[in-house]
């Protein structure tokens, strides 16, 4: 018996294609982790600033809401969700690798090095997010999944309506 812990990163492993890449779903779960690490982090960061009766940036606490949720819908197939982290990813890596590379060239070479590393986090994101076959695989697919239900759902709905219609 192998242990899957120990072979996790081989290729023709269980989440990995057989050319060596990650397969969609272990994109998409990496993505939403990503967001979601951050948008907890920023609504921590605001709940620290209350907590030292501080004002907080109401803006950055939205928008780390925001990344929790969009990565929720995400998970579940949501276009709007996935144009939403996109561009979020795009506006992220942008403003974290130039106030990382601002923070270098003051002499601030930890935070500058973390926002960097942060940066770059999110231009994976960006970077499944618009060009990773294997996740426009699988996100069509749960998109699709979630729209059948979605019918289904629908049908289940207007259907209880009408037997509620013709028993009165």
């Amino acid at each position: 018996m192998r242990n899957p812990w120990l072979n996790a990163g081989m290729p023709g492993e269980q989440g990995f294609e057989q050319g060596g890449g990650m397969n969609g779903k272990l994109h998409m779960q990496a993505v939403a982790g990503i967001f979601i690490v951050f948008g907890v982090l920023g609504v921590l960061a605001q709940v620290t600033l209350l907590a030292l009766r501080q004002p907080p940036n109401v803006v950055n606490g939205i928008a780390s809401v925001a990344y929790i949720i969009g990565a929720y819908y995400f998970l579940k197939g949501s276009w709007p969700a996935k144009i939403f982290l996109t561009a979020m990813a795009a506006l992220s890596t942008l403003l974290a690798g130039a106030i990382g590379i601002l923070r270098l060239a003051d002499r601030s070479v930890p935070m500058g090095l973390v926002t960097l590393l942060m940066a770059a986090a999110i231009a994976y994101c960006l970077y499944a997010l618009l060009l990773s076959k294997t996740l426009k695989e699988e996100f069509g697919r749960r998109s699709e999944r979630a729209r059948a239900d979605k019918a289904k759902m629908a049908q289940r709905y207007y259907d209880e309506l009408e037997q509620a219609s013709s028993g009165e």
